[in-house]
């Protein structure tokens, strides 16, 4: 197979999973994000070994899929926002637990002496 071919594959599983991430970003979950990502990084650096054998059209096809990326990132912002605040408050609520539950030394006696 001829690095041009691999790279005609790569670029076509590239723009598949991008196209589908796209067209679900609003109920894409963390999960399924993530793995795009990894798998968007695998096929990416599979391509740069044969980058010298890139066409312009094929440059086209990678220009239009990193217009996507603002959109990928916007998700990406808003689910680690998600998780800064789901620490917050989980941080909040260790504090107030610990407020209210004070841990209180049961070793000492109280002594009651009548005169």
């Amino acid at each position: 197979m001829s690095a041009t071919d691999h790279i005609q594959i790569h670029l076509q599983k590239l723009e598949e999973i991008t196209t589908n991430v796209v067209s679900r970003i609003s109920i894409i979950s963390e999960e399924e994000l993530l793995d795009f990502v990894n798998e968007r990084e695998v096929i990416i650096t599979e391509m740069q070994a044969h980058r010298e054998y890139i066409t312009d059209t094929e440059r086209q096809v990678i220009q239009k899929l990193l217009d996507c990326d603002p959109l990928i990132m916007q998700k990406l912002n808003y689910f680690k926002d998600e998780a800064g605040h789901w620490l917050e408050k989980q941080g909040n609520i260790r504090n107030q637990h610990t407020a209210y539950h004070q841990n209180f030394v049961n070793d000492s006696f109280f002594i009651d002496r009548l005169k």
